[in-house]
């Protein structure tokens, strides 16, 4: 008898399909940053995280409802000379409130395009804690590293979670009848509210994903948490941190999400890109040789006949090198 020494998750197959024409809109964990790094990988027409990292579910949604209704009331905070928004990733500052302000309204301008024309939003929750700042009363995306006196940490609950994306969810289905949601929960653990916590956090967060798609049936659930958790249990899959999920973690988790939700055909797409990246990035040892001006050739062939999407800068770059 085989001996099996994992529990494979296999996801299915979505109720939907994503195509490559379709615009894409990521938001939240650093799970939503790899996740919009691949669909730009693959040419996706994609909104990465348009207002950084962002963990906790209360913030998530109320990016979602500043970008829906193109406004926001500045909450600068500065460290130093610069200047941050608590609503924001400290990825979003400046050297003034004003440029701030400026900088903000075109990260809400860019997000609000991109919800209103996509096919699909991805939200990868990753904690249930948040930061409550004392003297406004409001949760905070980022403390950006001002003093600890000035916030009070909470837990979310599962009722709170749901209430406000209920919130959204109205207005956004508002602007964008169409759109479809796809939840994940960041497998990464945040072992600084120590373990055992960390579990409760996650557990909260996946009780609340569970509850709305069931109750909205343009809501879906892909197993990102349980794939790295369970079939990927192994701390070789994990970087030298033992908390983030590797490459090889990562790929194999993409995997899974590709074969969920996209077609054959388009997965047969993406398997040649793959091919053709490689022969694009071919280093030489001789770049004048016969030999490698006729790979050069063959490789601008292969791009020619690769009809899936636009590769014409690809093109340009390796006629560049012919001689």
């Amino acid at each position: 008898m085989e001996m099996i020494t994992r529990t494979e998750i296999s996801p299915g197959k979505a109720p939907f399909t994503l195509e490559h024409n379709q615009t894409i809109v990521t938001i939240g964990s650093c799970f939503a940053d790899m996740i919009g790094d691949k669909l730009q990988y693959y040419k996706f027409n994609v909104e990465a995280n348009p207002f950084g990292t962002t963990f906790n579910p209360i913030s998530i949604f109320n990016l979602l409802t500043i970008s829906i209704e193109k406004k926001f009331n500045p909450f600068p905070a500065s460290l130093g000379e610069v200047w941050y928004d608590h609503q924001f990733h400290s990825e979003i500052s400046a050297l003034t409130p004003e440029q701030l302000h400026t900088l903000s309204n075109e990260r809400v301008a860019i997000a609000a395009k991109a919800l209103a024309r996509a096919s699909c939003l991805v939200i990868t929750l990753g904690s249930a804690w948040v930061y409550r700042h004392v003297e406004s009363n409001h949760i905070v995306n980022n403390c950006h590293k001002q003093s600890g006196r000035h916030f009070k940490k909470e837990l979310l609950s599962v009722k709170h979670l749901l209430e406000g994306f209920e919130a959204v969810y109205h207005k956004l289905k508002e602007l964008n009848p169409d759109i479809k949601i796809i939840f994940t929960v960041s497998p990464v653990r945040h072992i600084k509210d120590t373990l055992p916590l960390n579990s409760v956090s996650k557990a909260i967060l996946l009780s609340a994903v569970h509850y709305i798609c069931e109750q909205h049936n343009d809501c879906h659930y892909f197993p990102a948490y349980e794939i790295q958790i369970d079939d990927l249990r192994d701390y070789r899959y994990y970087e030298e941190d033992l908390i983030h999920p590797n490459k090889q973690a990562e790929d194999y988790i993409w995997k899974k999400l590709a074969h969920w939700a996209f077609s054959p055909a388009l997965i047969d797409a993406m398997q040649e890109w793959d091919q053709l990246q490689k022969m694009l990035h071919h280093k030489p040892f001789h770049p004048t040789s016969s030999t490698h001006q006729q790979f050069l050739k063959q490789t601008i062939q292969r791009f020619e006949q690769f009809s899936y999407w636009n590769v014409s800068d690809e093109i340009t770059t390796l006629k560049a090198q012919c001689i």
